[in-house]
């Protein structure tokens, strides 16, 4: 049996903090796509996109019911202002 843990050891360096963006307008936003409900996940980015300004980069996990690797999730913070991961429906 193999046991999935969505946590990872501590790093060895602390990563660096990156400030909350003051608002959308003009943010890059990752969203993590788990991949399970499409329609509502292109919604969500549409809206962060038209409604709010934000540029959005979709990263898709490869598997939605099993936790984000741990390059996707680093992947999500570089380049990045915000990132949404970890959609619940």
């Amino acid at each position: 049996m193999e046991i999935l843990s969505p946590v990872w050891p501590a790093p060895a360096v602390a990563p660096v903090r990156k400030r909350r963006p003051r608002g959308l307008q003009g943010a890059t936003i990752a969203l993590v796509d788990d991949n399970l409900d499409i329609p509502f996940t292109t919604h969500l980015e549409q809206l962060l996109a038209t409604r709010f300004g934000a540029r959005v980069r979709r990263l898709v996990k490869p598997s939605g019911t099993a936790p984000s690797p741990k390059e996707l999730i680093e992947e999500a913070g570089a380049g990045a202002d915000a990132a949404v991961v970890g959609i619940g429906l």
